[in-house]
């Protein structure tokens, strides 16, 4: 399964620095365009058939958490609406624009929820303004991204941190 003949590139995003948020939907775009039309199906001639159906979908993406909200749409981990599995807004260190993790409750924990975050991510998309477009990210935490064309991906359910950046390599954040 490691083999070469396994693999697809699917693109390269040039250095030496990662993509700006604003930046990355231009290199989701044509990634999109072919995972729609392989979701419908296309037809490939092989060996044993001619005309052989195939269906292929994106069902998670696993990156660092930076790359993972750029990626999926959501703002960075050091905003107020921080967590990209719940709505709760938390609050800043008094005098300091750090976030205050503190007091969160799981037990009052209310999960976002794909039509939700979908709402939110065209609301940021149809916004007029750049100042219309971070009031939205402030108030639910996600901007829209390309992925979002896909209709059965779910962000919310389908970003998972990848834990070699996070752990192995000391980045997480």
């Amino acid at each position: 399964r490691n083999k070469a003949e396994n693999g697809i590139l699917v693109g390269l995003m040039p250095g030496p620095k990662e993509a700006s948020t604003d930046k990355i939907n231009n290199y989701l775009c044509p990634l999109v365009d072919e995972l729609r039309l392989l979701y419908k199906g296309i037809t490939i001639d092989t060996y044993n058939c001619s005309g052989a159906l195939v269906h292929a979908a994106l069902l998670m993406v696993a990156c660092d958490i930076p790359a993972a909200r750029k990626t999926c749409g959501f703002t960075s981990h050091n905003s107020t609406c921080a967590c990209y599995k719940c709505n709760h807004q938390f609050a800043r260190v008094d005098g300091t624009t750090a976030v205050n993790y503190f007091g969160l409750k799981f037990s009052e924990w209310v999960g976002r929820t794909k039509e939700e975050n979908r709402r939110h991510a065209n609301l940021w998309k149809n916004a007029k303004t750049l100042t219309e477009r971070k009031r939205l990210e402030i108030e639910n935490g996600v901007r829209w991204s390309e992925l979002h064309r896909l209709v059965y991906f779910e962000p919310v359910h389908a970003t998972i941190i990848n834990l070699m950046h996070n752990l192995f390599l000391g980045t997480a954040k």
